[in-house]
C-alpha cells in the first residue's frame, strides 16, 4: 500500500519565484537534488500552477538527452507522478498530467 504524503513548496511571501518572475534561482545542487528525487517519490499527485508546469515539462523527455544521464531516476519519478496542473489559459497538457479549470479549492 502506497503512502500518500502531502506538501507544498512556497517562499515567505508564498510565491517561488524572484522578482523578475523566474524560479531559475532555486536550481539545487548535487546533495539538495538526491533529496527532492526522494521526496518527489513519496508524494501521491503533484498540484501546480501554468508557469511551474511549464518549467517541469523538461523532465517528461529528460531522460532520453545524454545531458541529464545522472538525474534519468528523477526523471522516471517525476514522469511516473500524477500531475495536477491549474490554468485557465492552458490548452492542453503532456503525460500524466491532468488540466483543471476550476477553483483549487473545489478541485481538491
Amino acid at each position: 500500500m502506497r503512502k500518500l504524503i502531502y506538501s507544498m513548496t512556497v517562499s515567505l511571501d508564498g510565491y517561488i519565484a524572484g522578482s523578475d518572475g523566474a524560479i531559475d534561482w532555486s536550481v539545487p545542487d548535487e546533495k539538495l537534488f538526491l533529496f527532492h528525487t526522494q521526496h518527489v517519490r513519496e508524494i501521491g499527485v503533484h498540484l501546480c500552477g501554468r508557469r511551474l508546469y511549464e518549467t517541469m515539462l523538461y523532465w517528461e523527455t529528460a531522460e532520453e538527452s545524454p545531458l541529464a544521464a545522472e538525474h534519468v531516476k528523477f526523471a522516471q519519478t517525476w514522469k511516473a507522478l500524477p500531475k495536477v496542473v491549474f490554468s485557465t489559459t492552458l490548452e492542453s497538457v503532456l503525460g500524466n498530467t491532468r488540466l483543471a479549470r476550476n477553483d483549487v479549492g473545489e478541485e481538491v
